[in-house]
């Protein structure tokens, strides 16, 4: 799949960008790509050129796929070969995040291979940390100068225990009966990325997206990192979430946590 020296080159790539995008944030320039609420800055566009221009030149033969590139869409209208590598790029996951410089934005570089989640990396600027990582390899976290050390497997959930939830502003605008559920407590969190690395971090429990509108860059980095650290991802009608290139929108609900939240999220969410 990937050799040491790829998965390090990768590594060290991630965290350029973020350090890119920690250069250019102050007086950066903000846009509105469809509405006030849909932002991209200079600096996403920057980072996308340095990430896709070092992906293509490190494995020529891949497909690339960045949402600020432009060419993402021209790439969903024509078949992608589903046996081929493709990397899928968020260059900033949090723009409005970013913009607003509360930290809670990350760099994220997803790996399918076969259609499938196989490696990700997410870099979190403000925490110096790089979270790395995918099934069958581990995950592993590298904060500042400190050697990378690896995530033991997550413990499932208790029954009985209070269920440490992420959900974004649509989905608690929309869904706000979720917390009154019996032994809930709503985690703030910005990039997804970042919600993942909250669930390892033992902050989170789960992260649950109701509204079906999340794009295969902003999952695909993430979830190969959570399945490296032994969590589940899935949706609440089926297992799994799919990864149907050249589709780039997933219409389905996302939940990502430790083994056991896809079980109670469909026992308890799936009646509203």
């Amino acid at each position: 799949m990937l050799n040491n020296e790829e998965i390090s080159y990768v590594c060290d790539l991630a965290q350029r960008a973020g350090e890119l995008a920690l250069r250019m944030r102050e007086g950066v320039e903000v846009k509105e790509k469809t509405g006030p609420h849909d932002l991209v800055t200079e600096a996403d566009c920057e980072l996308s050129k340095l990430i896709t221009g070092e992906l293509k030149r490190l494995c020529p033969d891949d497909a690339v796929i960045s949402e600020e590139d432009y060419e993402h869409e021209a790439a969903s209208c024509h078949p992608i070969d589903a046996t081929k590598r493709v990397w899928l790029i968020d260059p900033i996951d949090g723009t409005d995040n970013y913009v607003r410089n509360d930290g809670q934005y990350s760099v994220m570089i997803g790996l399918l291979v076969q259609g499938k989640p196989a490696f990700g990396w997410v870099f979190a600027p403000a925490l110096q940390t790089l979270y790395y990582g995918g099934p069958g390899y581990g995950t592993w976290a590298r904060r500042e100068s400190e050697a990378a050390t690896k995530y033991a497997h997550v413990h499932s959930l208790l029954p009985d225990q209070e269920k440490r939830i992420m959900m974004g502003f649509r989905d608690r605008k929309n869904h706000p009966w979720v917390m009154d559920l019996a032994d809930v407590r709503l985690v703030k969190s910005g990039s997804v990325g970042l919600k993942v690395a909250k669930i390892l971090d033992n902050e989170a429990d789960m992260f649950i997206h109701l509204s079906g509108k999340l794009k295969v860059w902003d999952t695909a980095g993430p979830l190969a990192i959570a399945l490296g650290a032994g969590l589940e991802g899935g949706q609440l009608e089926a297992d799994g979430i799919p990864f149907e290139l050249p589709r780039l929108q997933q219409e389905c609900s996302v939940i990502i946590g430790r083994p056991g939240s896809l079980a109670w999220s469909r026992q308890c969410l799936q009646k509203g």
